[in-house]
């Protein structure tokens, strides 16, 4: 049986298409988040969120007393590289097990912040309200976990590539989970308040927060 050229070309052409949408869907698919070691970073492991920068770059994030001194805790970065900081996890909004870049997040200290010395809230980074005094808006405690939509916009963050090395990320707020939503869309700096470097959402003019990666937990050997 003949096949006529008409016909050889339409079936190319369908063939190429299917590759070139094969490629497409494969390249919409973020890369995963690698830890210091290379490893992917996994939603049911615990890290550390540490600058890149060694040295005079300081050390990992942690809390600290609000800026009116009590309640609810600031995120900071601890002035010393000797220090890794609170362990915390990363969860993306799809429940999905490997963190990939550019996903939107909750991160998650794990600590426990009740009783007499501390606040009764969840260790869940948000985004907290202007802070008219010094024009910031500063990276805080007391999120809600999961639930992504317009009620939860200021509990998102994101982890993306910054710089040419490998596991180097900044982390940015900029929360997809509402497509029609007013919100924010900046990095996260860094801001001297009172002799605590607080995490704030900066400008495009202003200096992201390098970071990577360290595991707190032993990863799982088994198969």
């Amino acid at each position: 049986m003949k096949i006529s050229l008409a016909t050889t070309l339409s079936f190319l052409i369908l063939a190429l298409a299917s590759n070139s949408l094969l490629v497409l869907g494969t390249s919409s698919v973020p890369e995963p988040l690698l830890d210091v070691n290379g490893n992917k970073v996994e939603s049911t492991l615990k890290y550390y969120i540490v600058s890149a920068i060694w040295g005079a770059g300081g050390g990992g994030v942690s809390l600290h007393g609000g800026r009116n001194g009590y309640c609810p805790l600031d995120v900071i970065q601890l002035p010393s590289d000797m220090q890794n900081g609170i362990e915390l996890t990363l969860s993306p909004y799809n429940n999905s097990t490997i963190v990939r870049e550019s996903t939107d997040l909750n991160l998650r200290f794990s600590v426990l912040l009740s009783g007499r010395d501390y606040c009764n809230e969840q260790p869940l980074w948000k985004v907290d309200n202007y802070d008219a005094a010094s024009g910031k808006w500063f990276i805080t405690t007391g999120g809600l976990d999961g639930h992504p939509g317009a009620e939860t916009l200021l509990n998102w963050f994101k982890l993306e590539k910054i710089g040419n090395f490998p596991g180097t990320y900044k982390i940015v707020h900029c929360p997809s989970v509402c497509e029609s939503c007013v919100k924010h869309c900046n990095n996260v700096g860094r801001s001297f308040e009172d002799g605590v470097r607080r995490l704030v959402l900066v400008r495009d003019d202003e200096p992201a927060f390098p970071v990577v990666l360290i595991p707190a937990t032993e990863r799982s050997t088994s198969v």
